[in-house]
């Protein structure tokens, strides 16, 4: 066993580590430029499958526990500043109190927001007022928000004519397992629809979105206020009140091992397609540590969480959470299925659009048609319209169906 075999998160890569990682190198070359010449998914564009291959390859060469240090060295915090600074974004950090209770007695760090203030602050949404997007970003839980996040998130705020961006810098696991990221997403909502100590935002002028792990703490955030979970205070809110939208971005809803271990499932027929793998998703939820008993971490897989989610959508008499709802998953993920479950008549019972690469299907038309929608992108993998930002790609199936649906808000 290497050094790297067993590395810590917080343990710096040995000498061997490095020589490890150089000799692969040439290996890794050398498997990816061949990955990408004969890239089974050829109707996806070029550099997404430059992407694509480069994680695959990544990810099959080089140690795990070497690629999470190396992804973990820069924090989701100075991210953030280092981007902001470079591109001359309006930047201000709020640091919340640190929490406990009975049931997490752990005192957790305390959660930071960090506040993006966009350049056109008077540009309004179809409803005549400028939202707030509150975005939880992706990362299996255990790694922070990386530079590719970036083009994307800010994509998303000019795309919603948002006043201001907020980004939740919240701890990560395995050092802070399950349910520390909940009771952090709950804190940050709580500051900022807080009149007294808080931004005093109202409900329907937040717009709650997230890719991968930030879709899961969105639908997280939605599970605790219908159906308060004891980690975290209740989040009161007014009657008849409901957020403006909610966005779910490849998020992960079910910890169910029936949906990963069916021969035809997604995970058995995307896996030489996404970049993600079962191995992968097992170990994040192993760091992760979410109870499978527990709808704020189990969306879609636990008894009762159907009447949850039936309360949260479509409410009774009218009252909801949410007035509108966003799903994307692209048919190459292995998160499909799960998300296709989670979407059915007995959750959130969205409309489904196929959204198809041929620009001359024009899919897009039907996006503000429905209250509650989930997009199916063909082809496309995991996150792909963050993958593809990363690349400065903006006519990615994901990509077009998410900018074209948050400008109908």
């Amino acid at each position: 066993m290497t050094s790297t075999q067993k590395l810590r998160p917080d343990a710096s890569p040995e000498v061997l580590d490095w020589i490890s990682l150089v000799a692969l190198f040439p290996l890794f070359l050398t498997k990816w430029s061949l990955a990408f010449l004969f890239s089974n998914q050829k109707s996806l564009h070029w550099r997404q499958n430059c992407a694509l291959t480069f994680l695959r390859t990544q990810r099959s060469i080089f140690p795990t526990p070497l690629l999470r240090w190396l992804v973990r060295r820069v924090s989701t915090g100075s991210t953030i500043k280092d981007y902001c600074s470079k591109h001359k974004i309006a930047h201000q950090i709020v640091t919340l109190p640190a929490s406990s209770t009975e049931l997490h007695p752990a005192l957790l760090p305390p959660a930071v927001l960090h506040i993006l203030t966009l350049g056109n602050v008077e540009a309004k949404s179809r409803s005549g007022k400028a939202p707030t997007l509150l975005y939880f970003h992706g990362g299996g839980f255990v790694n922070p928000l990386r530079s590719p996040h970036m083009p994307f998130i800010l994509a998303c705020g000019h795309s919603v004519r948002a006043k201001q961006i907020i980004i939740l810098e919240y701890s990560l696991a395995p050092e802070h397992p399950y349910p520390a990221q909940l009771i952090q997403c709950v804190a940050s909502l709580s500051y900022l629809m807080c009149t007294s100590s808080g931004l005093g935002i109202s409900a329907e002028d937040i717009i709650l979105a997230g890719d991968s792990a930030g879709g899961t703490l969105v639908g997280s955030v939605l599970s605790h206020i219908q159906n308060p979970s004891p980690y975290a205070p209740m989040l009161q809110m007014k009657s008849g009140e409901e957020f403006q939208a909610a966005v779910m971005i490849s998020p992960f809803v079910r910890l169910h091992k029936e949906s990963m271990d069916s021969p035809m499932g997604s995970y058995k027929m995307n896996e030489k397609r996404d970049y993600l793998t079962r191995i992968q998703v097992d170990e994040f939820g192993e760091a992760w540590k979410g109870d499978e008993k527990e709808v704020w971490a189990n969306l879609c897989g636990v008894e009762g969480a159907d009447k949850v989610w039936q309360a949260v959508f479509q409410g009774k008499g009218g009252v909801r959470l949410v007035k509108k709802l966003f799903i994307t998953v692209g048919t190459a993920e292995v998160f499909l299925d799960d998300c296709r479950f989670f979407g059915g008549e007995s959750y959130a019972n969205t409309q489904t659009v196929i959204a198809k690469q041929e620009k001359s299907k024009d899919w897009t038309e039907e996006l503000g048609s429905w209250e509650r929608i989930m997009v199916e992108c063909e082809g496309e993998a995991h996150v792909q319209a963050v993958l593809d930002a990363a690349l400065g790609y903006q006519d990615g199936v994901m990509t077009r169906a998410i900018m074209t649906w948050l400008k109908t808000l």
